[in-house]
C-alpha cells in the first residue's frame, strides 16, 4: 500500500479577521472609499440611526461619489425619517445637492415622501414651495391633483403657481382643470400665466 501524504491542517484565521466594520462609524472615515462603501452598506441593511448618520455625513461631505452613495442609501431606506432627513437639503445654496436631494425624495414611495414635502407648501420661501410642488407633482398619489390645485388657487407667488401648472400638465390631472381657470382669473394680466394655462388645457385635450 502506498504512502498517503498527510493533508496540512487548515490555517486558522487570525482573531478578529472577518469581522465587518461598523458602517455607522465608517461614515466618518478619512478614506472616501470607506465612506462610500459604508453608505452603500447602510442602504442595503439599514441600522437604527442610519438616517441621522447619513444626513450628518451629507452635511459635510465634499466627495461627489460619497454624496451620491448617501443619497441613494436614503432613497433606498425610504422611511419617514429618511425623507425628513433630506428636506433640509432643499434649502442649501449648493444647487446640485438641492436637486439631488429632491430626486432622492421623488424616488421614495409617495406615502413616505408626501408627508415630508407637504409642509413646505406653506413655507415663507417661494423657492422651497417650488421644490415642494415639483416633488409632489412627480408622486403617484391620489392627493396630487388636490395639492396642485390648492397652490394654483391660493399661492401669492406667480412662479410657484406656474410650477404647479407645469407639474399638473406633466402629471396629466385634468380633474384640476377648474383650478387652471381660477389661476387665469387671479393673474389676468400675466402673459406667462395665460400661456401656461393654454398649454395645460391643450395637453389635457390631447389625451
Amino acid at each position: 500500500m502506498g504512502l498517503v501524504k498527510k493533508k496540512a491542517a487548515p490555517e486558522l484565521a487570525p482573531a478578529g479577521t472577518g469581522a465587518r466594520p461598523d458602517p455607522l462609524a465608517s461614515l466618518e472615515d478619512a478614506d472616501t472609499a470607506v465612506r462610500r462603501d459604508a453608505a452603500h452598506a447602510l442602504g442595503h441593511a439599514a441600522l437604527p440611526g442610519a438616517e441621522a448618520a447619513l444626513a450628518h455625513r451629507l452635511q459635510a461631505e465634499g466627495d461627489a461619489g460619497v454624496r451620491e452613495a448617501i443619497l441613494t442609501a436614503l432613497a433606498r431606506i425610504a422611511t419617514p425619517e429618511a425623507a425628513a432627513a433630506l428636506v433640509p437639503f432643499l434649502d442649501r445654496e449648493d444647487a446640485a445637492l438641492r436637486n439631488a436631494a429632491l430626486e432622492s425624495l421623488q424616488q421614495m414611495p409617495a406615502e413616505v415622501a408626501a408627508p415630508a414635502l407637504l409642509p413646505l407648501l406653506d413655507h415663507a420661501d417661494a423657492d422651497l414651495r417650488i421644490f415642494a410642488v415639483q416633488g409632489l407633482g412627480s408622486l403617484s398619489h391620489s392627493g396630487r391633483a388636490d395639492w396642485l390645485a390648492r397652490v394654483m388657487e391660493r399661492d401669492a407667488d406667480v412662479n410657484v403657481c406656474l410650477a404647479a401648472v407645469e407639474a399638473l400638465a406633466e402629471a396629466g390631472s385634468p380633474e384640476a382643470l377648474s383650478s387652471l381657470e381660477t389661476l387665469a382669473r387671479r393673474f389676468p394680466d400675466d402673459a406667462f400665466v395665460a400661456f401656461a394655462v393654454d398649454a395645460a388645457r391643450s395637453s389635457f385635450q390631447g389625451r
